[in-house]
């Protein structure tokens, strides 16, 4: 049919990525197809193509005329709270532009999945609620060279981009170390396990400040409300749930959810402090036959980075709603449906 759309989502294991496909799959307007350096086992339709790899790129595009819309979610590797590799990460997407341009006739909308490192929320405070078109901040900032890359091209052409910016975004991802929720759950458990209260490990400044995050689930919705809607051509928005807290009111409620009395601020850097956890993790998984060894469920430098902001970390949801968007989610229903999945799915013990 002439008229019908299909979505290729580059990057597609990775964690934004995997809900940006099922949801496209499950809501029946596109026929989704996936592109990775290796085709995941038990995948569906997908391409097998290195982004770093101009000409076999460009050959796995060509023998896909039928793609009309791209999500684009991969990214070079990168340290927490690092310079990431801008010559890198610009490079592939420019081969993945160049490809799409030169072998998909029907190319008609691609979009960016970026986040709140847009305002240098890792670099220390910033302007808050975040705007769209607040100032930038002295680059390095790759989202800023690959934002200005796709605009510079899409002058003239007859296809249009967007992009999101998610603020930590949030998702039941087993094996996926990197996430707030699975790494949060192996701390309690091993709080649990020693006899020691629920202590916030962070500075002591972030227990007081303004925090926000994103559903996986809702940055998906978002996504692709943007791939089709007229008013977010040519646009970036923000994607966030729509609320916040504070970690002195969410961190009792964590306990809670953990079985675990609340302790105290209490500052700790987590890689030193849990680099000799793993017996007692291994403790824990055994007599609970979880499925998973530590380093697979909990990143300790990721806790140091989202438990280390002692700044208000918001970004403004206007620009969305006054385009059209009108998802949200309730962070403190959110985390404690997450937990609850990861202990369905034996990667959490049981409270």
């Amino acid at each position: 049919m002439s008229n019908a759309r299909t979505l290729l989502v580059v990057g597609a294991s990775g964690a934004a990525a995997t809900r940006v496909a099922e949801r496209a799959r499950d809501s029946g307007e596109f026929h989704l197809l996936g592109l990775s350096r290796r085709v995941p086992e038990g995948a569906g339709d997908w391409l097998a193509a290195d982004l770093t790899e101009p000409d076999g790129l460009r050959r796995a595009l060509a023998g896909r005329p039928d793609i009309t819309h791209i999500v684009y979610a991969s990214r070079a590797p990168f340290g927490e709270g690092g310079v990431e590799d801008v010559a890198a990460n610009v490079a592939m997407l420019r081969n993945l532009l160049d490809a799409a341009e030169a072998g998909l006739p029907r190319f008609a909308h691609l979009h960016l999945i970026h986040g709140g490192k847009w305002y240098g929320m890792h670099l220390g405070p910033f302007r808050t609620p975040a705007r769209e078109d607040d100032p930038r901040h002295m680059p390095p900032n790759f989202y800023y060279d690959q934002q200005d890359l796709v605009a510079a091209r899409q002058r003239g052409r007859g296809w249009s981009w967007s992009a999101s910016r998610p603020n930590f975004v949030l998702d039941v991802a087993p094996g996926r170390a990197r996430n707030m929720v699975s790494t949060l759950g192996a701390y309690a458990a091993i709080c649990r396990e020693l006899g020691v209260p629920f202590d916030f490990p962070g500075k002591p400044g972030a227990w007081d400040r303004l925090h926000e995050v994103t559903d996986a689930a809702l940055l998906a919705e978002g996504v692709l409300w943007m791939l089709t809607e007229p008013r977010a051509a040519n646009r970036a928005f923000n994607l966030v749930n729509g609320d916040s807290f504070r970690w002195r009111d969410l961190w009792p409620f964590l306990a809670e959810q953990f079985g675990l009395p609340c302790g105290v601020p209490r500052p700790m850097a987590m890689p030193r402090w849990m680099a000799d956890k793993g017996p007692v993790w291994e403790a824990i998984r055994r007599r609970h036959d979880l499925l998973l060894p530590l380093e697979a469920v909990a990143s300790w430098d990721f806790a140091d980075f989202f438990l280390g902001m002692d700044y208000d970390v918001m970004l403004s949801m206007t620009a969305a709603r006054r385009a059209g968007f009108t998802g949200c989610v309730d962070s403190w229903e959110m985390f404690a449906r997450q937990v609850e999945a990861y202990r369905a799915a034996r990667v959490l013990p049981p409270r």
